[in-house]
């Protein structure tokens, strides 16, 4: 069981439903597109609710959930917001009839990956600049890096200093 959080800041996830029709198939494929910030989406339990409807997708937002960050995760923090594409990843689980429904907002690369590999839906969304400041303010509190040390050669050869 994970602690308490130290910062928890109330989100909303926006999912795409995408029908894809072929030669008789029908797939229906889902994209994460935006996790949205505020106290607005604080609502009790996560709820679906439709947003937008074209011909090719169906928008929805989730509410009630919360991007909590954790002191031991700073430094996979520090690495997402120094990497080249910084994410939030949207964790979904999967009901029998392919519906999904948000169940977790993580900036833990690694925490999204164990996600993936407990068979989740994990979404890869940047991350809203409302989020960037105080990701940065939270890894800068709780993230030292290690100083590098330089490791001492050991003598393979054999031969002792004389």
């Amino acid at each position: 069981m994970r602690p308490t959080p130290q910062l928890s800041i109330p989100v909303g996830v926006v999912l795409a439903r995408k029908l894809i029709q072929r030669s008789g198939w029908n797939l229906v494929n889902w994209e994460g597109v935006a996790v949205l910030v505020g106290e607005r989406f604080a609502a009790g339990e996560a709820r679906r609710v439709p947003l937008r409807d074209s011909e090719d997708a169906t928008q929805y937002l989730w509410d009630g959930l919360r991007l909590e960050l954790y002191r031991d995760a700073a430094e996979t923090y520090w690495f997402n917001l120094t990497g080249a594409r910084p994410s939030l990843f949207i964790v979904c689980s999967e009901d029998e009839n392919g519906e999904l429904e948000p169940i977790d907002v993580t900036a833990d690369h690694a925490e999204s990956t164990s996600a993936v590999e407990a068979d989740y839906k994990v979404f890869s969304v940047p991350i809203p600049p409302e989020v960037v400041g105080q990701l940065e303010e939270f890894v800068m509190t709780h993230f030292k890096p290690r100083p590098k040390r330089k490791r001492k050669r050991e003598d393979w050869t054999g031969d002792s200093p004389q």
